[in-house]
């Protein structure tokens, strides 16, 4: 089945909810910072439709031939930091291995190089997770020495991590 990668519209946030949902389900690494039962899906239109239109923030869905959303990527400007994007990059169960996620990754990197302001993205992984470890080294992250902390997973325990970072070369 053929997986398209393209940034999220306003249509998409019905089934972006879905994913959302789905993902929560299926891994302790997925957290979101706002409640999403909490979040209407006009607001989540919106806040697509503002994302999309800054040059520091993007939200990218990857899409079956179906219809059917299975991946998440976004970039977005941290607070007092409009030139640093935190990253973050999900797919679901069954589409993961097929290098999705990395897919998904070159092209918040291409974005980054070509149109966005940013000359910084970074992220937080946990410890454990060492296929995202793996990917994000790939295409050039880097571990910030000394940044190692304790986070809050999805199952609400606290685990270790680390940032990365990957400096945008334009």
């Amino acid at each position: 089945m053929e997986v398209f990668v393209r940034p999220a519209d306003r249509q998409d946030a019905v089934n972006l909810m879905h994913l959302i949902f789905q993902l929560q389900d299926e891994s302790n690494t997925f957290i979101v910072e706002q409640d999403p039962n909490q979040i209407e899906v006009q607001e989540e239109a919106d806040n697509i439709d503002i994302l999309q239109t800054t040059t520091n923030n993007i939200m990218l869905v990857s899409k079956t031939e179906t219809g059917q959303l299975v991946g998440l990527a976004s970039a977005a400007a941290m607070p007092g930091q409009p030139k640093v994007a935190e990253i973050g990059v999900a797919v679901i169960n069954d589409f993961q291995g097929h290098g999705l996620a990395q897919a998904m990754l070159a092209e918040l990197c291409d974005w980054a190089q070509t149109f966005s302001t940013v000359e910084k993205m970074m992220l937080t992984v946990q410890t454990s997770n060492a296929v995202a470890i793996h990917i994000y080294e790939k295409i050039g992250f880097k571990q910030v020495v000394g940044s190692e902390k304790m986070v809050l997973n999805s199952d609400h325990e606290n685990v270790p991590a680390f940032d990365m970072t990957l400096v945008v070369v334009k």
